[in-house]
């Protein structure tokens, strides 16, 4: 049992289920209402679906299986307690896992590709996992490219759910029409937000991980640019994001739509207003470790407003 939840912790599956969270709400509370409230059928059934979300847990899960592969020396000094591979799992065993779980997730993609029928799909895993390994091997060790990298593909966790619904991409009415548009504009948002706040993370982390990371010459932004910099950098990207949800709340504020406006300040705005208060002071790495916790909490509340607007909807 102990080594099962090892195993968890090494493919960290609270981010894996974030991931399922993120493709679930958004498919089965976005994607299929406004389809059906048109008439219209997702191009994947259940069980097509569930084979999506896995795909993509199981990119996500060897993702971090290599990244802590190629880290056991940095990590053994930025977080010992959390250094899984060369003590409960050995070298060899971590990158078998990386492979199979990469290959299962390719077959799968093939799959569900030639199921929708556009097998130019098919080239989205290999072409993930690929960035992963090459992330790991050495951009995540230059400065912002690494974050850029896995902000990135934080973002196309929502975006892979509209790419496999192919009669969006070609509206034969107006309904099509209609249903593409109401679901590529939220897409484009939540794309948007899951990125910007990825990107907040993984720099704060770089912060909180600097010590071994400067042991081990790594050149991530607080290293060649300086924590004070790389404080900077954050709050112009936290200030992006309070901008785009305010941008959001124009609408239901003019039409008095008052709940959905305090429902935003509530969840998103105020949490990154306490996250960049508690960056001003911060200073030592347990201070950033919490600010770390606090954007995933953030980010969780942007998950979870898929579910509010659904229940506006209906």
């Amino acid at each position: 049992m102990k080594s099962i939840y090892t195993f968890l912790r090494l493919i960290r599956y609270p981010n894996l289920l974030f991931i399922i969270l993120t493709q679930y709400f958004f498919h089965y509370l976005i994607v299929v209402p406004i389809l059906i409230s048109l008439d219209l059928i997702s191009s994947l059934n259940d069980f097509d679906f569930f084979l999506l979300v896995c795909s993509t847990v199981l990119l996500a899960a060897g993702g971090y299986i290599i990244n802590d592969y190629f880290d056991i020396k940095i990590d053994s000094i930025n977080k010992p307690r959390k250094l899984f591979i060369g003590k409960s799992f050995n070298r060899r065993s971590a990158i078998l896992i990386h492979h199979i779980f990469n290959i299962a997730a390719v077959l799968i993609g093939i799959f569900l590709s030639y199921k929708v029928g556009n097998i130019k799909l098919s080239l989205i895993n290999p072409i993930i996992a690929a960035l992963l390994w090459f992330y790991s091997t050495g951009y995540k060790k230059q400065p912002l490219i690494g974050n850029l990298i896995v902000s990135l593909l934080t973002g196309m966790v929502v975006l892979v759910v509209v790419f496999y619904e192919q009669p969006l991409f070609h509206p034969a009415d107006e309904a099509s029409f209609l249903a593409a548009y109401s679901i590529f504009i939220r897409a484009f948002f939540y794309f948007i937000f899951s990125f910007l706040i990825s990107l907040i993370r993984e720099i704060v982390k770089d912060m909180e991980d600097i010590q071994g990371d400067m042991t081990y010459g790594c050149r991530t932004l607080p290293i060649v640019w300086g924590i004070p910099n790389s404080k900077t950098i954050v709050y112009l990207i936290g200030i992006i994001v309070l901008s785009i949800i305010c941008f959001i709340q124009a609408t239901p504020l003019k039409a008095g739509d008052y709940v959905t406006v305090i429902y935003l300040m509530q969840t998103v705005q105020f949490p990154l207003f306490v996250m960049m208060w508690m960056l001003y002071r911060a200073d030592i790495q347990k201070d950033f470790n919490r600010i770390s916790t606090l954007v995933k909490v953030v980010m969780l509340m942007g998950i979870l407003t898929m579910a509010y607007f659904y229940f506006l909807m209906i």
